[in-house]
C-alpha cells in the first residue's frame, strides 16, 4: 500500500536491505525493523561535514537511509550482506531536505539520516 509520504519520498536510490534492533535479541526474527539503506564514502563531502572531527576505525562503516525508523546508538544493524554492526553515531543530513518543508515539519519526510557503525560478531552467526 503506498500513500503520500512514499510519492514525496522515492526509495529507489536505497537498494539495499537491513535489519536494525534497538537491543541484543535472543533470534534474528525477535524485533527485526527492515530498512533500505546505501554505504557512504568515507571521502565524500557529507561524511567530511557529519563526522569531520572523527578519527575512524578498522571495521567501521557509515550508511545512509532515509527510513524514519527510532534509531539508538547501541543498536544493532545487520546488513544484506549478513554482517553484524553496533551503532557508534546518529546523524541527521538535511541537506536532501527541502528548505521550506523545515518550516512546517520538524523532521521532513526526505531527511536523511547517515549511521556510523562499527563490526561486531553476528549474534546469531547468519552470513
Amino acid at each position: 500500500m503506498r500513500d503520500i509520504l512514499d510519492l514525496m519520498n522515492p526509495k529507489t536510490r536505497f537498494t539495499a536491505t537491513a535489519s536494525y534492533y534497538a537491543e541484543p535479541v535472543d533470534g534474528p526474527s525477535d524485533g527485526a525493523q527492515q530498512f533500505n539503506y546505501e554505504y557512504v564514502n568515507p571521502y565524500s563531502n557529507t561524511y567530511r561535514r557529519l563526522f569531520s572531527n572523527i578519527q575512524g576505525v578498522a571495521g567501521e562503516v557509515a550508511i545512509r537511509t532515509d527510513d524514519q525508523l527510532k534509531f539508538a546508538v547501541n543498536g544493532i544493524v545487520i546488513t544484506q550482506d549478513g554482517h553484524a554492526f553496533k551503532i557508534l553515531q546518529i546523524e541527521k543530513d538535511y541537506q536532501a531536505a527541502n528548505k521550506q518543508v523545515m518550516r512546517i515539519l520538524g523532521t521532513p519526510v526526505s531527511t536523511q539520516y547517515v549511521l556510523r557503525l562499527v563490526g561486531e560478531d553476528n549474534p546469531w552467526g547468519i552470513v
